[in-house]
């Protein structure tokens, strides 16, 4: 048995990998992890003013926060029964398409064209591409400057509140982005023809559902008050739950989705196998030119789909400045008076379906639910990995396999940000260390390396331990001082854990142990620690990955030998625990 993994995948936002598990001739698993933290906040928000909830909700993720203000706008005036006037609901859409230039274009151009032009990166591509390069650069910085324009900042932006605009765009600004917006058009038809030229790979090639929302009237558009499935099903906002069916899975923080115990997708390929036939003007046109049964059923298409898009969006910006600028009066905020309610905002962020639910309960918000595209699309993630490497497999080209994965993951874009959103907060239970040090064991006979000052008090903790798992017999413990001459024992095998000693500071009543994994001990500057760099330095990711520290809370870091009492006591316990370990 063999596993092939991408442990970090590159060209995506956030921190995320993909692994293949190969059982002979068999792909027996495939997983889609993501490793970021969860936000929490669906909690954080909790407690919190309606208009607190707008501003907090949106930092969820700064990639994609103009569609998450959105949503949440939309769910919150469908909670307060708010209706806005005409021109800020055209605003919003004008700044959405803003959003979607910028996303789509740094997609498309800068982390997925170079999987397709045979470069590591869009640096490597200008050598030889610096046009696309230049353009897509160009297009990002304008999709900014619609953002920022109105909704004042292009990251985070607060113009956008409940019931309407705290300011209005000047006319002059209006009338820019939509001369600049026309004055793209050729880069616009280069770009569609780009990407849905390109002869995309047809590993792998198997049917799914997609899903998106139905903005009504026939028409093309990225927010709607229906889910729209590609069987023709409809649900209502409200409905939501019917779909996403969301749960927790062990191997990522971001939960998963599945309808009717099936995967599905969002996204651009979605919207476009969902509502590309009512695409007008030079996006129906090319969409009749490049769209085929193809697309229905590879992944890859999803960046044909984003250059169309992006000519939708151009096409769409001149229309909505002139029915804005149509609409003479600035209108005043919209004001509310219920307290309380609840609702459910259907939004398409660039990478998919995006849906808000907020309640309010007595003028505060009493329950969120967010659910992200990437959360829907990681099951049909899996899918996919799993189709091409088995098929892959099957046809000898094993060598291919981690790549292939890689450029998948990589044509859903991915936001692992936002999707690593678990609301559900656990407070683990008194000396979890103990069930925790049985799981490590599990995976095999640990090696423990005690770290620590032994003049400095309780700092010396982790070496006293280390001498004394020693003197009971336990084998492979180090110290700190040893470490250079065994390093076979603590550097080469991956599939062996390794246990830090040491004493540690989180804050803690003294004496308190904890387990911690050392990518989180190295990666928070706020807990106090000692640990040689040259250790971090010489342990490779695969290690990293089954490497802890047994933290102890120090009470004193006096000069002296002399342990404190809670702390003799925590070396007590863990001496009992790993004897109790060993015997079982």
């Amino acid at each position: 048995m063999k596993k092939i993994s991408v442990d970090h995948l590159a060209r995506v936002e956030g921190n995320g990998g993909i692994s293949a598990t190969i059982d002979g001739k068999i792909v027996s698993d495939v997983k889609f992890s993501i490793y970021e933290g969860p936000r929490l906040i669906e909690k954080l928000t909790i407690g919190r003013t309606p208009e607190e909830d707008v501003s907090m909700s949106p930092r969820i993720c700064a990639i994609c926060s103009v569609s998450h203000k959105n949503a949440v706008l939309r769910a919150m005036e469908n909670a307060l029964d708010v209706k806005v006037s005409p021109k800020s609901y055209l605003l919003r859409e004008l700044m959405h398409m803003g959003e979607f230039i910028e996303s789509h274009s740094l997609h498309t151009f800068y982390l997925a064209l170079p999987d397709f032009l045979g470069f590591p990166n869009a640096i490597a591509m200008a050598s030889k591409y610096e046009f696309e390069v230049k353009i897509a650069l160009e297009m990002k910085h304008f999709g900014n400057h619609i953002m920022k324009t109105i909704n004042g900042r292009y990251i985070h932006g607060e113009n956008a509140v409940i019931g309407g605009f705290g300011k209005y765009p000047a006319r002059e600004e209006l009338l820019q982005i939509k001369t600049r917006a026309i004055h793209f058009m050729p880069f616009v038809f280069k770009t569609v023809n780009l990407f849905c030229g390109i002869d995309y790979p047809d590993c792998p090639d198997a049917p799914t559902l997609y899903a998106c929302c139905e903005p009504g009237d026939n028409k093309f558009g990225f927010w709607g008050d229906e889910i729209l499935l590609s069987t023709g099903k409809t649900f209502h906002r409200d409905d939501y739950k019917k779909l996403t069916n969301e749960f927790v899975v062990s191997h990522s923080f971001a939960k998963h989705s599945l309808y009717q115990d099936k995967p599905y997708s969002v996204g651009a390929l979605a919207r476009i196998v969902n509502l590309g036939e009512r695409l007008e003007g030079e996006a129906g046109k090319m969409y009749k030119k490049y769209y085929s049964s193809k697309w229905k059923s590879n992944p890859f298409f999803h960046n044909a789909a984003r250059s169309l898009e992006i000519l939708y969006s151009f096409e769409r910006i001149p229309e909505l400045v002139d029915e804005i600028l149509k609409l003479k009066e600035d209108k005043s905020i919209v004001d509310y008076s219920a307290e309380n309610g609840k609702g459910t905002g259907l939004v398409e962020a660039p990478r998919g379906l995006l849906i808000h639910h907020h309640e309010i309960t007595d003028k505060l918000v009493s329950q969120v639910d967010i659910i992200t595209p990437t959360a829907q699309n990681a099951e049909d993630i899996e899918r996919y990995c799993h189709v091409a490497a088995q098929k892959l497999l099957d046809e000898g080209k094993e060598d291919q396999i981690r790549d292939r994965m890689d450029i998948i993951v990589r044509a859903f874009d991915p936001c692992i940000s936002c999707s690593a959103h678990m609301a559900e907060v656990r407070n683990a239970p008194k000396n979890n260390w103990k069930m925790q040090l049985e799981e490590v064991t599990q995976k095999g006979d640990p090696a423990f390396i005690g770290v620590g000052n032994p003049t400095l008090s309780d700092d010396g903790a982790g070496i006293k331990l280390a001498r004394e798992l020693k003197n009971a017999g336990i084998q492979d413990v180090l110290l700190e001082s040893e470490i250079e001459q065994d390093e076979d024992l603590w550097i080469n095998d991956s599939d062996r854990p390794l246990i830090f000693l040491d004493a540690v500071d989180f804050n803690e009543d003294p004496g308190k142990v904890t387990l911690l994994p050392l990518h989180l001990i190295l990666n928070n500057t706020s807990l106090s620690h000692r640990l040689l760099p040259t250790v971090s330095g010489l342990i490779n990711y695969s290690k990293m990955k089954n490497t802890y520290v047994l933290g102890i809370q120090p009470d004193s870091l006096q000069k002296g030998n002399q342990l404190s009492a809670p702390v003799e006591k925590a070396l007590n316990e863990i001496r009992e625990q790993l004897t109790n370990i060993r015997e079982q």
